[in-house]
């Protein structure tokens, strides 16, 4: 029987995925914006970013040990870059818990301890050993 997941997963899951998204959006607003083809290649830069958010995100949510450093990395680059343009774009400061909330949640140890044990669940298979 799998384990509930604790709430500091989940925060940070749904973090990184509304992340994600929010960079999606922004991709699509760059690539529409009219500037030839710079406004396609910083569309193409922000929709990976996000596409990135989201699978890491993804990844969180089925205990993958590895998406921690995406969800982190990205999480505080997005953070830092938004700060920067917090006193022109005060609409920003909506989008700075939700860094905060992916990078502390995925931090927690109730995180930490939920993820290490994903491959010691029973609902996983057991391998057994050849000799």
């Amino acid at each position: 029987m799998q384990q509930e997941r604790p709430i500091g997963l989940k925060v940070a899951v749904g973090c990184s995925i509304a992340l994600g998204v929010t960079f999606v959006g922004f991709a699509a607003v760059s690539a529409a914006a009219g500037h030839g083809i710079f406004s396609v290649q910083i569309g193409i830069l922000l929709a990976a970013y996000g596409l990135i958010l989201i699978g890491a995100g993804i990844g969180l949510w089925r205990r993958h040990l590895w998406a921690r450093g995406p969800v982190v990395a990205f999480a505080l680059m997005a953070g830092f870059g938004f700060g920067e343009y917090l006193l022109e774009q005060p609409w920003l400061w909506l989008l700075v818990p939700v860094c905060l909330g992916a990078v502390v949640g995925v931090a927690m140890p109730s995180t930490t301890k939920a993820l290490r044990e994903r491959g010691s669940s029973t609902d996983q298979p057991e391998q057994t050993r050849t000799p």
